[in-house]
């Protein structure tokens, strides 16, 4: 029988809790949560406790690093989507003066377009992973299940 996980619902503190989230919900595409979880710990440190000042200007030599690294998911895909994602994400930091203004520019809307948004904003991050980072960031969704088996 599985065993029903819920991933914490807690808004972060700062902008790298923000980008943390949004990277596990990456990670998280094709893995069970526990996989993930698991291996968390050591994922934040091969992608610098998820900085994205830093992440966004990963040499590819520090790109080779990550991926030969044990400690992470070794997906090359999903670590260029996490790089570019970082660059998104400063982006819109910038233009919104903080994560969370532009996380409120669209707070009104029905959680079906703000899944949308989120999904079609970032790399690597469809329906599934959009819930998962609105749920995980205490947004207005529908309860998020990952099935462990």
């Amino acid at each position: 029988m599985a065993h029903k996980i819920i991933p914490p619902q807690e808004k972060p503190d700062d902008e790298k809790g923000y980008f943390e989230i949004l990277s596990k919900a990456v990670f998280n595409a094709g893995f069970s949560y526990q996989v993930v979880n698991t291996k968390w710990k050591g994922i934040k440190e091969v992608f610098n406790e998820f900085d994205p000042e830093i992440i966004s200007n990963w040499t590819i030599d520090e790109i080779s690093d990550a991926l030969e690294s044990p400690k992470i998911i070794r997906n090359g895909k999903k670590v260029q989507a996490i790089i570019s994602n970082a660059k998104i994400f400063l982006e819109l930091i910038e233009k919104h003066s903080s994560f969370d203004n532009y996380l409120k520019s669209f707070r009104d809307k029905p959680y079906g377009e703000k899944q949308k948004i989120i999904a079609k904003q970032f790399k690597w991050l469809g329906p599934t992973g959009a819930h998962f980072f609105l749920w995980s960031i205490g947004e207005d969704a529908p309860p998020c299940e990952a099935i462990i088996k």
